[in-house]
């Protein structure tokens, strides 16, 4: 598995999984876990924190500001990841990578600009938040229909088909945003072997249209 399989079951949970009536679920808290696993076997949890880096939050109208090391407590390991916290305990080189694209592209795009200013505002983190932000819209937005509690609606489901068509439009122009915020989570792209994953970081590789038909059934 890839950190990109890591963000597609994040943007699974963010949607569905984390509402209030169904975070305490049985489908939500595995989930979860295999979140938690994978965050783990790709280093993106707060075990990675640089002490070294000292910043100040101003939350709630606290004029001095919370600690980082205060406020990262308050933080579950995806709310750590989800909030780009991560890039901030890297090496100034770890995102070389997307930082020649960034820098490639905008210079193309605004010449005026200059390669030097380009590179000393390239702001990694606000590309990471502001990108993850606007796909998880998208996820929401081409999410599959949820089909028909009773009877049948011939203009529902054409109303179905129309959306269908603007779906698969804009899930087949997806690319290149999966592939960078999959290079942001994990710059050298790696792909750790499910086996690996099972002994040393306890990720349990679940039948969840079993375990989600169950818990529906249950609910009902």
């Amino acid at each position: 598995m890839t950190a990109k399989d890591l963000l597609y079951k994040i943007l699974d949970y963010q949607y569905l999984w984390i509402l209030p009536h169904n975070q305490n679920s049985k489908p939500a808290k595995l989930r979860l876990e295999q979140i938690e696993s994978l965050l783990e076997a790709f280093g993106l949890t707060k075990k990675q924190v640089n002490p070294l880096v000292q910043i100040k939050y101003l939350i709630g109208g606290d004029k001095e500001g919370m600690e980082r090391s205060k406020y990262l407590r308050k933080l579950t390991n995806l709310q750590y990841l989800l909030g780009g916290e991560f890039l901030r305990d890297r090496e100034n080189d770890a995102n070389a990578e997307i930082s020649e694209k960034i820098i490639k592209t905008i210079t193309s795009l605004y010449p005026y600009i200059g390669e030097e200013t380009a590179r000393t505002s390239l702001h990694i983190s606000w590309l990471f938040n502001n990108l993850m932000s606007f796909r998880q819209q998208v996820y929401k937005l081409i999410y599959p229909n949820g089909g028909m509690d009773e009877g049948f609606s011939a203009g529902l489901h054409y109303s179905f088909y129309l959306q269908s068509k603007l779906k698969t439009l804009i899930t087949e122009n997806l690319h290149e945003i999966d592939e960078t915020l999959w290079l942001i989570l994990d710059p050298t792209k790696r792909e750790i072997e499910m086996d690996i994953l099972v002994s040393k970081y306890k990720y349990i590789n679940h039948d969840f249209r079993a375990i989600d038909l169950d818990w529906r059934m249950e609910d009902y």
